[in-house]
C-alpha cells in the first residue's frame, strides 16, 4: 500500500510526515528476550504500516515499552484510552480503545476496568473522571492542555449568562470541567449540528470555538440567534480555503480527482471549499470508504493523527495529499510517560475534581448523550 503526502511549496510536491518519536531514555524498561522483542516489533511495523518512518529498527527501540506497557496493563486491570491524534506507537501499540471524543467519552463510561489511562489532553481526562467519577483516572501529562480548553473559563460562562438571561449554553467538549459545569449541554463535533437544532427556544450560547459557532449560525439562519465565544483551535485554524483551491488547481492540471475531507473546527472557507465535513472518527472513516471505492486521492484538513489511521487502517493504495498540521499538545505523551504513570503515578498525574464540578458537569455531559439518543431515534 502506498502512502505520499505532499507539500504545496516543493516542486515535485512530496514531503514527510512528521518523524517516529523515539524513546527519550528517561526510563529504563522491563528485560525481554530477542524473540519477544523482535515479534513486537514486527507487529508494531505490521499494524502502523508506514515502513519508512516506522522501520523494524525503530519498533525494536519501542518493543521494549510496548511489551511493558501492555504486561502492566494486563496486571493492574488498566483501560488504556487513546484520542486518534496520538502517536501510532500509542493507538497501534498499547491503546484499547482509539476513536474521538464522544466515542472515547462512553467508552470512559462503560469500560469495566477501575482504572483509566487516558493518553490525550487534559479536557479529555477529566471527561473521563465526570462520567466515571468512582474510577482511577490517570493522564500521564498534566502539561498537555488545549488551546480551546484553555482559551475559556468558568467565569466567562457566568459572564454570558449575565449578558444573556434564558439562553442555554452549550459547550464544545474541548473544555475544562470547570467550564462544563456552568453549561446546559456538551457537545462533540459529531452532534453538535443536531444537538443545537432541536435544542427549545430561539436563541443558545456556544462556546468556545468561533468557527463551530459561525457554522451554526450559518446552519440555524433564520431559525435561532447563535451567540458566539470568541476561541479556537490552533490546529484547524491554521488551514485557508485559499490553500485547498491552490492545491485543486494543481491536482486537476495533472488529472487528478482531489477529495477534500476537512473538521468541523476549520474556518467557513475551509468548510465551503471541501467534499465531506466530518469529526476525526467520522473522516476516517469516509476516507476509507472513498478509497475503498477507488478514490485514491485525498486531502484530511485535520491534525496528523487522522492521516497516520487511515494509514494504517486502508489495505487500498492511497495518496495523501497537503501537509497537515501536528498538534503540540497532542503528541506530548511519549510511551515513556505511559509506562511511568503506570508504574508508580505521582500525583499530578492522577484526575482529581471537586465533587460539585463532577456533579454539575455531569449533569451536561448526560444531557449531550441523552440528546444524541434521542435524536437518532428520532430521525
Amino acid at each position: 500500500m502506498k502512502a505520499v503526502a505532499h507539500n504545496e511549496g516543493s516542486g515535485d510536491m512530496t514531503i514527510e510526515l512528521p518523524s517516529a518519536p523515539m524513546p527519550r531514555g528517561s526510563l529504563i524498561p522491563g528485560s525481554y528476550s530477542e524473540f519477544e522483542i523482535e515479534m513486537e516489533a514486527r507487529r508494531l511495523q505490521s499494524a502502523i504500516k508506514q515502513p519508512v518512518r516506522w522501520s523494524l529498527d525503530t519498533c525494536r527501540a519501542i518493543a521494549p515499552l510496548t511489551l511493558e506497557i501492555n504486561d502492566l496493563k494486563r496486571e493492574k486491570d488498566v483501560f488504556l484510552i487513546a484520542h486518534s491524534y496520538q502517536t501510532p506507537d500509542i493507538t497501534y501499540g498499547v491503546a484499547d480503545s482509539v476513536a474521538d471524543s464522544y466515542a472515547l467519552s462512553k467508552d470512559a463510561r462503560d469500560a469495566p476496568q477501575q482504572t483509566i489511562l487516558f493518553s490525550s489532553v487534559r479536557f479529555m481526562a477529566e471527561t473521563a473522571k465526570i462520567v466515571s467519577p468512582h474510577k482511577l483516572v490517570l493522564h500521564p501529562s498534566p502539561q498537555a492542555g488545549c488551546s480551546l480548553s484553555d482559551g475559556i473559563t468558568a467565569q466567562d460562562i457566568r459572564d454570558l449568562r449575565e449578558m444573556h438571561p434564558g439562553a442555554p449554553v452549550v459547550c464544545y467538549i474541548n473544555t475544562s470541567a470547570e467550564v462544563k459545569a456552568e453549561c446546559d449541554v456538551c457537545v462533540t463535533s459529531s452532534n453538535y449540528m443536531r444537538i443545537c437544532e432541536i435544542l427549545p427556544g430561539d436563541s443558545l450560547i456556544f462556546v468556545p470555538d468561533r468557527f463551530m459557532g459561525k457554522h451554526l449560525q450559518n446552519h440555524l439562519a433564520g431559525k435561532k440567534e447563535i451567540i458566539v465565544f470568541d476561541g479556537e483551535c490552533e490546529v484547524h485554524a491554521a488551514f485557508t480555503g485559499d490553500k485547498i483551491r491552490n492545491w485543486r488547481k494543481r491536482t486537476t492540471a495533472v488529472g487528478i480527482n482531489l477529495k477534500v475531507l476537512s473538521h468541523p473546527e476549520c474556518d467557513a472557507d475551509v468548510i465551503e471549499e471541501s467534499d465531506f465535513v466530518g469529526s476525526s472518527e467520522v473522516l476516517m472513516n469516509e476516507a476509507l470508504r472513498l478509497v475503498s471505492e477507488g478514490n485514491k486521492d485525498l486531502m484530511l484538513i485535520t491534525e496528523c493523527g487522522t492521516a497516520d489511521r487511515v494509514i494504517a487502517e486502508s489495505d487500498d493504495d492511497l495518496n495523501l495529499i497537503g501537509a497537515c498540521v501536528m498538534c503540540p499538545h497532542m503528541k506530548t505523551t511519549q510511551l515513556e510517560d505511559i509506562l511511568q504513570a503506570l508504574r508508580n503515578p505521582r500525583p499530578e498525574q492522577v484526575i482529581e475534581l471537586d465533587a460539585d464540578v463532577i456533579e454539575r458537569a455531569s449533569l451536561c455531559l448526560d444531557e449531550m448523550f441523552r440528546l444524541t439518543e434521542y435524536s437518532a431515534s428520532a430521525f
